[in-house]
């Protein structure tokens, strides 16, 4: 019988219990309390930074969110997950637009295990950005990082998304950061009422229906992509496919149950930029053509629980053991701090307080790096030629 995408009855775990909270909780705390202690000793630290040379600054947070995705890299292995990758190898020096299905809430704490492990054997850190739904930004820690670290967020009026892309593609460009933007394009994770409208489309377009994917949205893939490709900036496009052969964790609430899954396994394939269609509507039907196979590679992957019988191994332990080490060390510091010291409380209010008007009164802290950018290098430009 084949599983639905949304039914958790054959996938569930064992039932809730206090020692799968007790674990949940230790689990988000150490993921929350990492971001919030790099936000506040790292990150805004660097601020000064952007005025001096946007570029250095850059360079110093993609570093810095690179080094903290190897402690959420760390973590899901100490509490018990296991991430097996198979496909094609990434590489972390290319300009590339990564589209995968969006299964559940949680897909994304997933993706950056499966990243550095994609990216293996190579040293280099990569540059995943992600494009997001808007309210995430305001997210007190991780919304202001992630927004200090340049993902695109979205509002679904796509006026103001192109114009908001526009900007952050063109800065990207100009500063040449070779970055991997990564794309849901149904939009949406998959759940009962999401499938339904799903399915409603494919009714009304006369499209089949799937279980296993949503219809995706092709409107910000395509110009993504035609962006960059005017721009000769994009080298390949990677399409993603995450499957949970066990559980699947639907929501943020089951981490904090200590309902995580056993397993989580990712599927990876390169297509080369100069495979790639370079017109609007052929674009449009080129993803929709990924997500008919992407369909029936998840429905062979919940018969057989496995995508390939070529996993990649994890060769890589050592920058593991030392993000575990320095990141648990700085998130005690910063809790300690945070508790007994006036002095560092005051420094956690302005900053949390900045960041709440920015992130209210603008479209975020891009708005403020770009913006910038443009005014420092017209005077870098005017400097160099007196």
């Amino acid at each position: 019988m084949v599983q639905s995408r949304y039914t958790h009855d054959k996938i569930s775990k064992s039932h809730f219990t206090v020692r799968g909270l007790l674990r949940g909780t230790l689990y988000c705390a150490l993921w929350y309390g990492s971001v919030v202690a790099g936000f506040l000793f790292i990150a805004c630290p660097m601020l000064p930074l952007l005025f001096f040379s946007p570029p250095i600054f850059r360079k110093c947070n993609d570093l810095l969110f690179s080094c903290w995705e190897l402690y959420s890299t760390a973590l899901l292995k100490v509490f018990g997950v296991q991430i097996l990758v198979s496909g094609d190898h990434i590489s972390p020096t290319e300009s590339a637009i990564l589209v995968m299905n969006h299964r559940t809430r949680v897909d994304w704490n997933f993706l950056w295990a499966a990243m550095y492990q994609a990216c293996l054997p190579s040293i280099a850190t990569h540059r995943l950005k992600f494009v997001l739904k808007d309210p995430i930004r305001h997210i007190p820690g991780p919304g202001w990082i992630m927004q200090m670290n340049g993902f695109l967020y979205i509002t679904r009026r796509w006026e103001e998304d192109q114009s908001r892309l526009s900007r952050t593609l063109d800065y990207l460009v100009a500063l040449d950061r070779r970055s991997q933007l990564l794309i849901f394009p149904e939009g949406t994770d998959l759940t009962k009422n999401s499938k339904e409208r799903s399915d409603r489309y494919a009714s009304q377009h006369k499209l089949p229906k799937y279980s296993f994917t949503l219809h995706p949205k092709t409107t910000g893939f395509s110009y993504l992509v035609q962006h960059l490709q005017q721009a000769n900036y994009v080298d390949a496009v990677y399409d993603l496919t995450i499957a949970y052969p066990d559980y699947i964790p639907q929501s943020e609430l089951d981490f904090i149950k200590g309902k995580l899954p056993n397993e989580v396994h990712f599927h990876i394939k390169r297509i080369p930029s100069s495979d790639m269609p370079t017109h609007d509507l052929t674009l449009r039907r080129w993803l929709e053509e990924r997500w008919f196979d992407k369909e029936e590679v998840l429905k062979q992957f919940y018969d057989k629980k496995t995508f390939s019988a070529k996993i990649w191994p994890l060769t890589r332990q050592f920058p593991l053991q030392v993000a575990l080490c320095f990141w648990s060390i700085l998130t005690g510091a910063a809790v300690l701090l945070l508790i007994i010291s006036p002095l560092f409380q005051l420094w956690a209010l302005v900053l949390s307080s900045f960041f709440v008007a920015l992130s209210f009164f603008s479209t975020g802290f891009n708005q403020l790096e770009t913006g910038w950018y443009w005014r420092w290098k017209l005077n870098f430009l005017k400097q160099k030629r007196s």
